[in-house]
């Protein structure tokens, strides 16, 4: 990677039309959306699993199927971070069977890649509808009739959610080791691993040239969602830490916090951070460019953006 830099963050707002990006646990007749409660009012939000899934998706996309396993009926993965692409990337939890020579537990990599959930900015019951949905069941389900299925209720929302990713630079195709006697740190070790530089930044190039195109999320062969963002804020660090996640705050009418925007750059001064805007999201497009521009801060697409640090790897 390159030298002294440590960690990319992004944070991102996604407006979406009706859709049920994840489901809660409704009745039999009901598929609902998540949603959590603020000064109890009801918001919609996606689990940070799903958030992952589907970038896990994105990414089995653009890699060879040699490149990545898949998780067996238990969830167990194959642990192996120099070929497996999504067990480097995303971690593992390995089992290990306790023996005479061994004590057991479990081998842990923590995820390089973190994904945070999407959270439902504007209220559930505002911005939400009911719709039917009919499922047909299979002839074995009849015993050959050709009648039967049946009638769900589907709650479907419009809303802008607000997401972040950060992903750990250093750790990237490598793992931290101990030393057994001393039970001191001897660093991240790459030579075992993926001792190649280059193949590192390929890893991380994978990562973002994914979220660029993230599209297999839940019930999409109806609702046909996009929750690519509109509104960007990516960030190559020197330092590893996620303040950028606390600068897009949405008020009232759709306004960013400018205030709190101000802030959170002016922690951030001297970061490499580029900004993405689609026009006509928020409320006070011109007010945040002017917040940006002052902080010497590039603006262009979401996807630019992106594109902008994936050229500064090196």
């Amino acid at each position: 990677m390159e030298v002294g830099k440590k960690a990319i963050s992004l944070v991102w707002l996604s407006e979406t039309d009706l859709t049920n990006l994840n489901s809660g646990i409704g009745g039999s007749n009901l598929v609902d959306i998540k949603r959590y409660k603020k000064d109890n009012v009801d918001y919609p939000y996606v689990s940070g699993q799903a958030m992952r899934h589907y970038l896990k998706e994105a990414i089995m996309r653009r890699v060879d199927k040699k490149d990545y396993c898949i998780s067996d009926k238990d969830g167990k993965t194959c642990g192996d971070i120099k070929n497996c692409v999504l067990c480097d990337l995303f971690g593992f939890m390995e089992p290990i069977k306790k023996t005479d020579e061994k004590k057991g537990g479990s081998n842990i990599r923590v995820s390089p890649v973190k994904m945070s959930p999407a959270m439902g900015l504007l209220p559930f019951q505002d911005n939400s509808t009911l719709d039917l949905l009919t499922r047909a069941k299979s002839c074995a389900e009849t015993k050959g009739s050709k009648e039967g299925g049946d009638i769900v209720n589907v709650e479907l929302g419009v809303n802008i959610y607000k997401a972040g990713l950060s992903i750990d630079l250093q750790k990237i195709g490598g793992e931290e080791e101990l030393d057994q006697k001393s039970h001191e740190s001897k660093g991240i070790i790459y030579d075992k691993y993926v001792g190649n530089k280059d193949d590192r930044i390929r890893r991380v190039k994978i990562v973002l040239e994914s979220f660029k195109n993230i599209s297999d999320y839940s019930k999409q062969a109806r609702l046909l969602t996009d929750f690519t963002p509109n509104i960007l804020l990516i960030a190559l660090q020197s330092k590893y830490n996620h303040l950028l996640q606390k600068a897009l705050i949405l008020k009232e009418n759709k306004m960013v916090d400018t205030n709190r925007l101000k802030e959170v750059l002016t922690m951030l001064k001297g970061e490499t951070i580029y900004a993405g805007i689609l026009s006509g999201t928020i409320g006070n497009e011109e007010e945040v460019k002017k917040v940006l521009e002052d902080n010497e801060i590039t603006i262009k697409t979401p996807t630019e953006a992106v594109d902008e640090i994936i050229f500064l790897l090196k």
